[in-house]
């Protein structure tokens, strides 16, 4: 064994052997990766709290230009979701991660300096979501790739978990922390702190040493890249249970975008809700996922899947109507977006714990991969959508409108559900597996 191979925790023909009962961050390379993925998740936290308040605060964004830079942020699985696998299946994976982090560092460290030279533009903030929102695409891919070159296939679901849990706690803290620093810095400064959480990202992956990471050759994947593209399309529009998940996620994502494009209009420049109060909103929120990341799972097993996923979906719409009533009883505005936000990330989050594995246990394992990338271009593509209608909504007539249109159609998944044969079991029947 070499050096290379002991610091890397992992052997000539894979990771090093890991008890189940031993900790994962306890292997080198993976303590690496959570390492840089802790970086990034916090970099993602304080931009994605400071672009709003930048947009709204300082630029005095309108409706519809939010709703644009909304819609730049998550174009990414829309425009390249599907290729992308493909492409990253052909190259070495840790390159692409570190070129990724390069993309990231230099779109969030592009705004301080145009701030600086007073050259800041609402253009320049939607191409930086833009930039960011593609090289998450295939930092996400090659993250998914490389995690099991780094830790045994059978712990990686224990590497997932590690990395859920620190993401759920970045998001707890990161967001009323840059509410805080708001108060002695400009907003657009904040991304300067991002820009370096992704340099420190770049050098904890560069002493990254994953086995197996090599390059493919091309030209079988180029024969067979439309037909298998198209031959995923076919299994998730043909089976009827991936068809039906696929109809709740992408109307939910739909309304989704609609809300988390409006919302901050309507915190930051309706409402009138500083900074510091804005941010306190979005870590009450992630504390709420956190403690319900924690409860969903044994609610399951107790309940059922398919009780938890009517239960958690009920929710989600009824969870986004606390906010357009903020607007209408002013008075009582706090302590309802207190509950919207609660109440949305619980909906969130217990819905997803929910519907966990569903896709995979009725989907041959030939087709798996596919249907997951063609699944997530469908479903994360609505939510820019969404955004881009709730824009026009509330150019067109107010943003609690817009908020009020979201509600709706979030409602429409729950219908669907109600109205399926998956409504009659608590769990997923067994002749429904493959």
């Amino acid at each position: 064994m070499t050096d290379t191979q002991r610091r890397s925790g992992a052997t000539p023909t894979g990771p090093l052997p890991v008890g189940d009962d031993t900790e994962v961050l306890r292997v080198p390379g993976f303590r690496r990766l959570w390492s840089a993925n802790n970086f990034r998740f916090a970099a993602s936290e304080v931009a994605g709290f400071a672009l709003p308040v930048t947009a709204l605060v300082l630029l005095h964004a309108s409706p519809l230009a939010m709703s644009l830079i909304f819609v730049c942020s998550r174009a990414g699985y829309l425009t390249v979701g599907l290729p992308a696998g493909v492409w990253i299946d052909r190259m070495r994976k840790k390159p692409v991660l570190i070129g990724a982090d390069v993309a990231y560092a230099a779109a969030f460290g592009s705004i301080p300096v145009a701030h600086v030279l007073g050259v800041l533009t609402v253009a320049q903030l939607a191409v930086a979501a833009l930039v960011v929102s593609l090289a998450g695409v295939f930092f996400d891919v090659a993250h998914s790739s490389v995690l099991p070159q780094v830790l045994p296939r059978r712990r990686v679901a224990d590497g997932n978990a590690r990395l859920q849990s620190s993401e759920t706690a970045l998001r707890a803290v990161s967001p009323g922390l840059a509410g805080v620093l708001t108060q002695s810095v400009a907003a657009p400064l904040l991304y300067a702190v991002a820009a370096l959480c992704h340099l420190a990202s770049i050098l904890l992956l560069r002493r990254l040493e994953p086995e197996g990471d090599v390059a493919h050759g091309r030209d079988a994947a180029g024969r067979r890249f439309r037909r298998e593209i198209a031959d995923g399309l076919r299994m998730l529009f043909r089976q009827p249970l991936l068809r039906l998940l696929l109809q709740q996620a992408a109307l939910n994502n739909l309304g989704a975008g609609v809300v988390l494009a409006m919302l901050p209009v309507f915190l930051l420049d309706e409402l009138g809700l500083s900074a510091w109060l804005f941010g306190l909103l979005s870590t009450l929120g992630a504390v709420a996922g956190f403690a319900t990341s924690l409860l969903a799972p044994r609610l399951r097993r107790r309940f059922g899947e398919i009780r938890m996923t009517l239960a958690f979906g009920a929710l989600a719409p009824l969870a986004v109507v606390a906010a357009p009533l903020a607007g209408d009883f002013r008075g009582a505005a706090v302590p309802l977006m207190v509950l919207a936000e609660v109440l949305i990330s619980v909906a969130v989050v217990g819905r997803a714990v929910s519907t966990a594995g569903l896709r995979a246990r009725v989907t041959p394992d030939a087709y798996l991969g596919r249907v997951t990338a063609a699944y997530s271009v469908v479903t994360q593509g609505a939510t820019p959508l969404g955004a881009l209608a709730g824009g026009l909504v509330a150019g067109h007539w107010s943003t609690g409108a817009a908020l009020w249109t979201g509600a709706l159609v979030m409602a429409v998944p729950l219908l669907l559900l109600l109205l399926s044969p998956l409504a009659r079991h608590r769990r997923l029947p067994a002749e429904w597996e493959v």
